[in-house]
């Protein structure tokens, strides 16, 4: 999966760079972290939750980076590719998202707004063989604040994000692995990005008379 996120970042990266008419692209790194619920997830399969021997907890002060492609077709219409890697106590998430945004200019700050959808998986790591693994459909909606100048831009956004289970795999501390379903996967953040690219937008072609 990662193999194919950096291929699909390089891309849509390099397409823009090629590309006669292109309004603007970047690319750049991303951090953040999710601020509700305070313990992520709000609730875990009843299997996992009623075991208390297991280890697996639920956490907080997460933190999470990444990358993240723009491509704008055009003024106000833009689509994105996000690659994120989440790290927490005897937590992993990896997910992979697709985005829209409408892009509001004013001058000197553009306001976003939109979501995306994508593929993800979120591990638990608990005590002997515990583990959880919970593969997922990231479904995202997101709003935004970016300044930029002609080759960088500075991005502030929060988004809500809901994760919908494909799968459920839990091991318990032995080893024995447990029919799990249920749990509660959606959480609000904030994230800042950084773009490095082309943001000076063509100029307006004239007719000819």
């Amino acid at each position: 999966m990662i193999r194919l996120t950096l291929a699909a970042l390089a891309l849509l990266c390099a397409a823009p760079a090629q590309a006669m008419d292109v309004y603007m692209w970047g690319v750049g790194p991303r951090i953040g972290t999710s601020f509700i619920p305070g313990h992520y997830p709000s609730k875990f399969p009843t299997a996992v939750s009623r075991r208390e021997s297991n280890g697996i907890e639920k956490f907080r002060d997460d933190f999470f980076f990444g990358a993240e492609g723009v491509y704008y077709v055009n003024r106000h219409t833009r689509t994105l590719l996000t690659t994120n890697v989440g790290l927490a106590k005897r937590y992993t998430d990896l997910h992979l998202l697709l985005k829209y945004n409408y892009v509001g200019q004013t001058g000197a700050m553009d306001f976003l707004f939109g979501g995306g959808l994508g593929v993800g998986t979120n591990r638990w790591k608990g005590d002997g063989d515990a583990k959880l693994r919970v593969p997922y459909y990231p479904v995202r909606v997101e709003g935004s604040a970016m300044i930029r100048d002609e080759t960088r831009a500075y991005q502030l956004g929060i988004f809500a994000q809901y994760n919908i289970q494909s799968s459920v795999t839990y091991f318990d501390e032995d080893g024995h692995e447990i029919d799990a379903k249920g749990g509660i996967y959606g959480y609000l953040g904030l994230d800042l990005t950084l773009y490095f690219g082309d943001f000076k937008p063509p100029k307006t072609r004239r007719r000819p008379e």
